[in-house]
C-alpha cells in the first residue's frame, strides 16, 4: 500500500484538485484508492456532493469512521469539516498526539493506495498525516509565494525527520496552473527545474477550464472532459506517480501513451 500527501503550506495551488483527479485516475487504473480528506475546509466531499456524517475528525477522536464509496474503487474519508478544529484541539492535549492518524489506521488493508489531501497549515493535522504517509506530492503553481511554500513544506520534512526519524519521500514537485502564454510561468518552472532538478514530475498541470467547470458538476475530469488538457495532464502525472521508482526519480509519461485510456 502506497500512501502519499498532497501538501504544500501555500493555499490556492490546485491541491485539492490534484488530489481528487490522481486518487480517481488511479482507481480508474484498478487500484483501490482511498482518499483522505485532511482540511477543515471539506473541499472534497463538495466536489462529489458527498456529506458523511462521520469523518476524519470522529476517527482521530473515537476510532468511529464513515468511508464513503464514490465511484469503482475510489473510496473517501471526509475531513469532518470544522470539526476538525477541535480535533486538534483534543489531540494537543494527547501523549501520542502526532501518531494517531498512524495508530488508527494501522489496520487499513486491501486498498492500494492512500491519497490525503493536507490543509495549507503547519498543524498537528498534518504532523500526524506526514507521520502516516510514505511520500509526498508539493503542487507549486507559477507564482512566487508558491515556490516558498515549497520550500517550507520541504523543511516541515527536515524538521519531522530529525524529531522522530521518520523519513518522507519526496515524490515530486508539481507545476499547476502553468500558462504557455505567459513569460512569468515559464520564468517560475524554469527556477524549480534548476533548483529541484529530476524532482520536478515532467508533467506540467496547464490552465483549464475543465477543471473548474468539473468541480461544479460534482465530476471528475475524467467524466465532465475526458479529451481535455487537464484529463491528459492528471493522467500523465499519474502515470509517473505509478512509475515511480524505488530511488525516488519519477519515470516521465509520453503523451502517445494516452490511447490507453482515451480510445
Amino acid at each position: 500500500m502506497k500512501k502519499i500527501a498532497v501538501i504544500t503550506c501555500k493555499g490556492g495551488t490546485g491541491k485539492t484538485t490534484t488530489a481528487i483527479n490522481l486518487a480517481h485516475c488511479l482507481a480508474m487504473s484498478g487500484k483501490r484508492t482511498l482518499l483522505v480528506d485532511c482540511d477543515g475546509q471539506a473541499n472534497v466531499g463538495m466536489a462529489f456532493n458527498v456529506q458523511p456524517q462521520k469523518g476524519l475528525a470522529e476517527l482521530l477522536t473515537t476510532g468511529d469512521v464513515e468511508i464513503t464509496s464514490l465511484r469503482p474503487n475510489l473510496y473517501f474519508i471526509d475531513s469532518g469539516g470544522t470539526r476538525i478544529v477541535e480535533t486538534e484541539l483534543y489531540l494537543a492535549r494527547q501523549t501520542d498526539r502526532e501518531q494517531r492518524l498512524k495508530r488508527v489506521l494501522a489496520n487499513l488493508r486491501g486498498t492500494d493506495y492512500v491519497i490525503c489531501d493536507c490543509p495549507p497549515a503547519i498543524n498537528l493535522i498534518n504532523m500526524n498525516v506526514l507521520n502516516y504517509v510514505d511520500g509526498v506530492v508539493i503542487p507549486v503553481s507559477m507564482d512566487f509565494f508558491a515556490c516558498e511554500g515549497a520550500k517550507k513544506t520541504l523543511k516541515l520534512l527536515d524538521d519531522l525527520y530529525e524529531k522522530i526519524g521518520h523519513r518522507v519521500e519526496l515524490l515530486g514537485i508539481l507545476a499547476t496552473f502553468f500558462d504557455t502564454r505567459t513569460k512569468i510561468s515559464k520564468s517560475i518552472y524554469n527556477q524549480l527545474l534548476t533548483e529541484y532538478g529530476d524532482k520536478l514530475f515532467s508533467t506540467k498541470i496547464r490552465i483549464n477550464t475543465q477543471l473548474k467547470e468539473a468541480q461544479m458538476l460534482f465530476k471528475t475530469v475524467f467524466e465532465h472532459a475526458p479529451y481535455s488538457n487537464g484529463a491528459l495532464d492528471y493522467f500523465l502525472f499519474t502515470k509517473e506517480i505509478a512509475n515511480h521508482r524505488e530511488n525516488g526519480v519519477p519515470v516521465e509519461a509520453k503523451q502517445d501513451e494516452t490511447q490507453a485510456w482515451m480510445t
